[in-house]
């Protein structure tokens, strides 16, 4: 049977398969997204089951030629992420985005790089308010649509070939990215625009990923707000009508929030 080389991993999602088994999708750097069974992980709770957690840094050996492989020998690759509250369904999330988006096994670095930085910042998510999971989780999601092709470039206007200036608005469009718009003190700005200085804020938040901290006073509250309206708008035509099921949990568990 084929081995594949140890790899890091993380586990998405689970699924009960058969009478004691369970099928994992996998987040890998080498292999992206790639799904796996893990032969008796149901019925040996003393050891398994227990390692197979989500949000917990694990080396994994994979085997077979299909495209459905058998997990093999595993073992610990790091200190497990201990969420709490919020931060759990904001895991969750992420976890569901990269299961309906990542293609099944294309490497994506960035992404995998992303996803580790989300996590840690998650752990150290302290209270129970929105606030403290808007940067990590605006950080992440354009770095994801970045990643897949899906978020045009947020400091440069290619219609009119210059960079995104402060001072004015643009319109988001699939064919030419954003386009300059003209706005007027009576009217209001439509969901799929954007200031100039929001968008350059969001090309910051992006080119701080994987380095030091984006300085709280340049990604303010109006500049995560519009990050959430523009990732939400990128992601509908990904994701198609079927609802995010980690989004509607937290609903349920926070609606009186």
């Amino acid at each position: 049977m084929q081995q594949l080389p140890p790899q890091p991993a993380f586990i998405l999602h689970s699924r009960p398969f058969r009478d004691s088994s369970l099928i994992l999708e996998l987040f890998t750097p080498d292999y992206g997204r790639i799904a796996c069974i893990a032969k008796g992980a149901r019925r040996d709770k003393q050891r398994r089951q227990r390692a197979l957690q989500p949000f917990s840094p694990l080396l994994v050996t994979l085997l077979g030629r299909h495209d459905l492989k058998t997990l093999g020998p595993l073992e610990s690759a790091g200190q497990p992420m201990w969420l709490k509250g919020r931060a759990v369904y904001a895991g969750l999330y992420a976890n569901e985005l990269l299961v309906r988006l990542l293609p099944e096994g294309e490497s994506l670095l960035s992404v995998f790089a992303g996803y580790q930085e989300l996590l840690h910042a998650l752990a150290d998510v302290s209270g129970e308010h929105n606030a403290e999971l808007e940067l990590p989780l605006r950080r992440f999601e354009l770095n994801l649509l970045q990643s897949l092709g899906s978020c045009p470039e947020l400091g440069f206007s290619p219609i009119v070939n210059e960079p995104i200036r402060s001072e004015i608005a643009y319109r988001l469009t699939l064919e030419d990215g954003f386009v300059p718009v003209v706005t007027g003190p009576e009217r209001s700005p439509r969901v799929d625009e954007f200031y100039g200085e929001q968008l350059l804020a969001m090309a910051q938040l992006l080119d701080e990923q994987g380095g030091s901290e984006v300085p709280a006073g340049e990604i303010g509250g109006a500049a995560l707000s519009a990050a959430k309206r523009l990732s939400r708008l990128l992601l509908q035509p990904l994701l198609g009508n079927r609802p995010l099921k980690s989004r509607e949990l937290f609903r349920q568990v926070y609606s009186s929030g």
